[in-house]
């Protein structure tokens, strides 16, 4: 052998030497990680490196050895191996870091829900205790016209008192709506047919009245939850109103991705301050004893679309009426 020949087999036994460490951290590194998948992945690394390791010692054989044909071809497969290992590298650690972003919003999407669950339970604790205070205070009152033989204001109190059990009622079922919001069971809907039979609870036009100015389109959705949309749009425009007719505008237009559904009234508006909060929970502009309401519509709502991949905006300057404008998807994306 020459020395050439000694130089290049300590070069090749160096890179084997460098190979079997790499090996060793590479198992350090699927040891500690949180993923099965990622694991599996740095664990076919591992095992590349090893046949690498193989493929050094047995170059070097043949360099000290002296077979110079057999050096040519173990030096193509060698050539070969090391690029198919450059490329499994790049695709293991691209798989790698999308594997933990995805871990990572899972992680933040977590946080958020558990932040969001601890703020429902602190608001849902105040506005149960609410009504129910309102009802202990009501109860004293009637005893105390009783016993001093005052019977005048009594019924005004009972009257009164049956509005916050019809409200506590009310934050109840809403509380179990707003909860069970999660997974949905898409089908065929038609809005059209859905209106008309929404339409049906207000058959008094000198009252209600309710204008299709254009077809509503066919979406697929989960049908309980879409009818619970269109009732508590049509639902607050009603309860709201300030007018002797409260008169309620659907209209529907389309882009290549979205439906965009406006539901539109004649009521008081709704200030621009006010277009956030109204869709937050247990959130109302007026004193919640004056229509004995929840504030928990809207956000039902906002929740379902948003569940449903769509979205919705209010429109008003407070003044001139309300239009409630949603943004639907023509196709769901699973």
């Amino acid at each position: 052998m020459h020395f050439y020949d000694y130089l290049i087999a300590a070069l090749i036994l160096l890179g084997a030497f460098i190979m079997l460490l790499s090996a060793r951290y590479t198992k350090k590194i699927f040891n500690t990680l949180p993923d099965s998948q990622l694991q599996g992945n740095w664990k076919k690394l591992r095992i590349l490196m090893l046949i690498f390791l193989v493929g050094y010692l047995a170059v070097a054989t043949v360099v000290i050895l002296g077979q110079t044909d057999l050096l040519a071809v173990l030096s193509g497969v060698i050539f070969f191996m090391g690029s198919l290992f450059v490329f499994i590298v790049v695709r293991t650690g691209l798989d790698s870091f999308k594997r933990l972003k995805e871990l990572n919003q899972n992680l933040d999407d977590t946080e958020l829900k558990n932040k969001e669950l601890e703020q429902f339970a602190y608001i849902t604790s105040h506005d149960l205790k609410t009504p129910i205070r309102g009802i202990s205070s009501l109860a004293s009152f009637i005893k105390e016209d009783l016993e001093a033989g005052e019977t005048d204001d009594v019924y005004d109190h009972l009257e009164t008192m049956q509005g916050r059990v019809k409200r506590l009622e009310n934050l109840i079922d809403g509380i179990l709506h707003y909860s069970k919001i999660g997974k949905i069971n898409p089908e065929s809907v038609d809005l059209n047919k859905m209106l008309r039979g929404e339409t049906k609870s207000y058959p008094n036009p000198d009252k209600v009245k309710i204008v299709k100015k254009s077809t509503l389109p066919t979406v697929y959705g989960d049908k309980i939850q879409l009818s619970q949309v269109l009732s508590n749009l049509v639902g607050n425009a009603v309860k709201y109103n300030d007018k002797d007719v409260c008169k309620i505008t659907i209209s529907s237009t389309e882009t290549s991705d979205f439906y965009e559904i406006t539901f539109a009234d004649n009521g008081p508006g709704i200030a621009p301050k006010y277009h956030q909060k109204i869709f937050e929970v247990f959130q109302t502009l007026d004193d919640k004893n004056k229509n004995e309401s929840t504030g928990l519509g809207l956000s039902i709502v906002k929740k379902i679309l948003e569940k449903h991949q769509g979205s919705i905006r209010v429109e008003s300057d407070g003044k001139l009426g309300t239009a409630f404008v949603i943004l639907y998807p023509k196709r769901l994306v699973k």
